[in-house]
């Protein structure tokens, strides 16, 4: 058995710090966007929402999974869309100390383009 704390089993963060490091790669242009309005909120409209920490780079994840899957959740986004792919697991290196972790827990080998196992 293991544990891994999010997002890369070191430094402080969620699920949407590693799904932010996804978007960058991802959906560049997008995690731009989403960024630039979320920082339009003063400090004092934060205050006023109650945003707590990690609570910016959820809203990033939220506002790109409406743009992708507008009215859906941001699960079916990661789901459906790039979040979570091969570009992203081979570019980013938080995602691919996760699955590395997952697939020791799990046990699950991968196989190689040439068939053979490959081991992590």
């Amino acid at each position: 058995m293991g544990v891994y704390i999010l997002p890369n089993n070191s430094d402080q963060g969620v699920l949407d710090t590693l799904l932010c490091a996804c978007g960058e790669v991802a959906y560049p242009v997008y995690m731009e966007r989403a960024k630039s309005y979320i920082s339009q909120f003063s400090e004092e409209e934060v205050r006023q929402i109650g945003w707590k920490p990690f609570d910016k780079e959820k809203a990033t994840v939220a506002t790109i999974a409406s743009i992708l899957k507008p009215g859906k959740t941001n699960t079916v986004s990661i789901a459906d869309n790039a979040w979570i792919s091969t570009q992203t697991e081979q570019l980013v290196s938080s995602l691919q100390n996760l699955t590395i972790f997952l697939r020791k827990l799990l046990s699950i080998k991968v196989m190689s383009v040439t068939g053979s196992e490959d081991s992590d």
